[in-house]
């Protein structure tokens, strides 16, 4: 059995073991002892009174994919109060296992959902080792030059890893949910952004269907609300994509929408199979499809609906369905939001003012959504059937219908609405399928989904981008990076993306190298990349070794697990913050750019040290004073953390002041900058995102500040040891 059938075992609190299903022991957990079989061993069956050991082995080889687990009652003496359950684990390549586990009476509640918590993070750790790689390839691939059906196979295989990333991240999450360990963020959130972020990696599946996908937040919408951006699009992903996957033709439509002053209705329709009342009762269990047959026609784990269901009521909100078998289904969602007032999104704002444009859509949702982009892009909407479009529509300047582009009757459809409209009008399909695979050649064709920004463009004429360019990030101002990690295709793969986005980087196969690496001192690095789990020295005990040697570079943990705690952990080690892998080249690029992207020299003025010397008389002293200042940095920037947490504005101005004084003394006027700004806005009462978002400006400012101060008594350690 391989290393993922050991961490299952591993993860289990009580005696737990992976059998075949002729009963024979594959891997067992320390805990499952000599009261038990020993691996390699098939489970012997005992005479006596116990009947859980009497048949242990028949229910083994008895048990079904279509049973549910069977418990055994233990009535050993060594086993009292405990009973033995075997789990069907199904295995799409080879044979089916069996999960054969101890549970003892005295377990609470709250160790099993913690075990369970524990379990399903650990096993996301060796999903997510894999994917990493896929990710980070795929991405590299992404970023060079290939013809357009290399391109679409890519694409094809990068929209299914993260839907594999996705499943994990739900696991995960309805783990925490249940052991009550998840947190809702509270930060601006730009909805256009989020709808159009979850419609685009559908359009594949949609366009195969001939399905109309489309997404439109109403156009008085507050551009950006408060809320968590992260769990609003794992509800979304989970309701969208259930539709796309059960509505075989017709459309799929999203908007948002105020419902009253401090509520936001996100309502998802489809034209899918309905959902009957018994389905309708059970549909956000989880484990639970409406069709769970072996014949069905979908495949999935049931989590969407259901983890959608528990974040948006750890939201504070709710979701409700209404649907009838043969008509779709309609899911709405209603969020406790508010206009984030001090930001402001980067709305599409095209001249297309004085545009008309006459709209026919296929149903009134459809129309509703085609209206609001339009509305929300500058355009005066004109709603108008099809029939009144091949007639001619006076007083409009371009006339747009949704249609498909494999459809033969499309081209003379085509022809029939360029007729109308003449030789001084416009027109604009919107296609349900690929046009570049359609019978349409006309100019005049989109596909949806539609994004705002490419329908902006393409009434305005602009060019929308090649297909098959390199998909890449903006490169960063030099650097240096030391990434620590034991995976060799890994550690190959991420060195090419760190190096794509215009920084250097040397690598290290292990913690003790790492620490070796930044304590020599011979190439000084502007942050370490340190993965957590690696032989010999592990990253947390590396990390601490560099602390404690006095070396402040900043150090950013790779993880693949997600265990609860996780990021305390790093932190409480040293660490200055906390990556989970996959980690996709915009997101690597986000987390380098605070510490790579300015030179370190702005941060700190080195003439005001080299005065403090100067009048003090004393360079000693002034090194002493630089050194007591990084070590207490750690410990301000945690209370700084602390107070936005607890929501002591008291606190976090008193920390921002004196974190501001003593960077003032030393020269870190960008720091010392940052709080000040800090300690006006809690002293005047700010909001919680406008603090979060200064005490993140303090952050961004801090990894040069230590970097120059660092090098600064690095100077001096140099000139000593030359005299």
């Amino acid at each position: 059995m391989g290393f993922a059938a050991r961490t299952l075992v591993e993860a289990y609190p009580g005696p737990a073991a992976v059998v075949d299903t002729d009963g024979r022991v594959l891997v067992a957990n320390g805990r499952w002892g000599p009261l038990f079989t020993p691996e390699g061993m098939v489970l012997a069956e005992r005479d006596g009174d116990c009947p859980a050991h009497r048949h242990i082995l028949s229910t083994v080889r008895g048990l079904t994919p279509a049973d549910e687990p069977a418990e055994l009652r233990c009535r050993c003496d060594a086993g009292a109060g405990s009973t033995i359950r075997v789990t069907h684990l199904e295995s799409d390549c080879g044979a089916h296992r069996r999960l054969v586990t101890v549970e003892a009476a005295t377990v609470g509640l709250d160790a099993a959902a913690e075990a369970k918590s524990q379990f399903l993070a650990l096993l996301g750790h060796e999903i997510r080792t894999p994917v990493t790689t896929v990710v980070a390839t795929i991405d590299l691939l992404r970023a060079q030059h290939l013809q357009q059906d290399v391109r679409e196979i890519v694409d094809n295989v990068h929209r299914s890893v993260h839907s594999l990333k996705s499943l994990t991240d739900d696991l995960l999450d309805l783990a925490r949910l249940e052991t009550g360990s998840l947190q809702v963020k509270r930060e601006p959130v730009p909805v256009r952004a989020v709808l159009e972020g979850i419609i685009e990696p559908l359009q594949q599946e949609a366009r195969s269907k001939r399905i109309l996908l489309l997404a439109a937040p109403a156009p008085d919408l507050p551009a950006v609300v408060l809320g968590d951006t992260d769990r609003l699009r794992q509800v979304l992903t989970g309701v969208v994509g259930n539709a796309v996957k059960f509505t075989e033709a017709g459309e799929v439509i999203v908007t948002a929408a105020r419902d009253s002053t401090n509520t936001f209705v996100i309502t998802v329709s489809d034209t899918g199979p309905g959902i009957d009342e018994p389905d309708r009762r059970r549909i956000f269990a989880p484990f639970v499809q409406a069709d769970s047959t072996a014949s069905r026609r979908h495949e999935g784990a049931g989590l969407g609906l259901a983890l959608a269901a528990r974040l948006v009521e750890c939201m504070g909100g709710t979701i409700e369905v209404e649907s009838q078998p043969g008509v779709g289904s309609q899911f709405t969602i209603r969020l406790p939001y508010e206009p984030a007032t001090d930001h402001c999104e980067d709305e599409v704002r095209p001249p297309l003012a004085r545009r008309r444009v006459a709209v026919a859509a296929p149903s009134p949702r459809s129309e509703l959504a085609l209206t609001w982009l339009l509305i929300s892009g500058g355009a005066e909407p004109v709603p108008v059937r099809f029939a009144d479009i091949t007639a001619g529509v006076p007083g409009v300047d371009t006339v747009m219908w949704c249609d498909d582009s494999h459809d033969p009757e499309a081209v003379k459809r085509v022809e029939a609405v360029a007729a109308a409209a003449g030789p001084e009008g416009r027109t604009l399909m919107i296609s349900i399928t690929d046009p570049r695979t359609g019978l349409v050649r006309k100019p005049g064709v989109l596909t949806a989904p539609l994004m705002l920004a490419r329908l902006v463009a393409n009434l305005n004429q602009e060019r929308t981008g090649v297909r098959g360019a390199p998909v890449t990030v903006p490169k960063l101002a030099g650097g240096r990076v030391l990434l620590a990690e034991d995976n060799d295709v890994n550690r190959t793969v991420f060195k090419r993306m760190i190096e794509l986005i215009g920084v250097d980087c040397d690598t290290v196969a292990d913690g003790a190298a790492a620490v070796e690496a930044v304590l020599d001192g011979a190439l000084p690095y502007d942050i370490v990349l340190m993965d957590l789990q690696m032989p010999r020295k592990d990253g947390l005990t590396a990390t601490r070794e560099i602390r404690a040697a006095g070396n402040t570079t900043p150090v950013l943990a790779l993880t693949a697990t997600a265990l609860h705690g996780d990021r305390e952990r790093c932190l409480a080690a040293g660490m200055n913050g906390h990556l989970n892998k996959p980690i996709t080249l915009p997101e690597l690029r986000a987390a380098l750019e605070p510490y790579v992207s300015k030179p370190a020299r702005e941060q700190v003025d080195l003439t005001k040290l080299h005065e403090l010397e100067r009048e003090l008389e004393d360079r000693t002293l002034v090194e002493i004073t630089v050194s007591t200042f990084l070590a207490q940095l750690d410990g301000r920037r945690a209370a700084l953390a602390d107070a936005l947490r607890n929501h002591d504005h008291d606190a976090l101005r008193a920390t921002a002041h004196t974190l501001k004084s003593s960077s003032a003394l030393l020269g870190a006027g960008p720091l010392a900058e940052a709080c000040a700004h800090l300690e006006r806005s809690a002293a005047a009462g700010s909001t919680e995102p406008e603090l979060a978002g200064l005490v993140a400006a303090v952050e961004d400012t801090v990894a040069g500040t230590m970097r120059v101060m660092s090098e600064y008594l690095a100077e001096g350690a140099r000139s000593a040891a030359q005299r």
